[in-house]
């Protein structure tokens, strides 16, 4: 029988495995699912400083959704996001997925797919009448999981560097 998951709000006693979480979702596997010619193109300055002031914020702002899923009283993944209005749009209030990570041995276990359902349940519960969420091109995993999970593909960001 597989392990339940569980999902709940992150608690500040979860700062420590989110900061874990969000190093290895925007370090090691953007390192893993965007080509080394690309890297430039998404690479901040003291990312440490950058990564620690994202989830802070996170953490502080009432507005701001952060959840982990347990299985087995062990925290395997996270997810986070906003809501967000944009009044000249048809569908002007939504909410915004913004980090979504499941350790590698408890993908295809249910977690990502648990968290983003509470997450979008959260973003219903506030009036949300779209959801979205973003990845790297080269992320089929994720890609995968968006469409299983009822996302279609709308738009497509491109990249270059200007030459000096």
């Amino acid at each position: 029988m597989a392990p339940t998951i569980q999902v709940r709000e992150a608690v500040e006693a979860d700062r420590d495995v989110l900061m874990g979480f969000h190093r290895a979702l925007y370090q090691d596997h953007r390192d893993e699912v965007v080509s080394k010619q690309d890297l430039p193109l998404v690479e901040y300055r003291d990312y440490e400083r950058i990564l620690r002031h994202d989830l802070d914020t996170l953490l502080s702002d009432r507005s701001s959704h952060v959840l982990v899923a347990e299985s087995q009283g062990v925290v395997v993944g996270y997810i986070t996001g906003r809501t967000t209005v944009e009044r000249r749009r048809v569908l002007s209030r939504r909410g915004v997925v913004e980090d979504w990570y499941v350790v590698p041995e408890s993908r295809g276990s249910g977690a990502g797919s648990r968290l983003l359902h509470e997450i979008e349940a959260r973003f219903a519960a506030a009036g949300c009448e779209v959801i979205e969420s973003a990845t790297w091109s080269g992320n089929e995993g994720a890609r995968r999981a968006h469409d299983a999970l009822g996302f279609r593909e709308i738009r497509v960001m491109y990249r270059k560097r200007i030459k000096d």
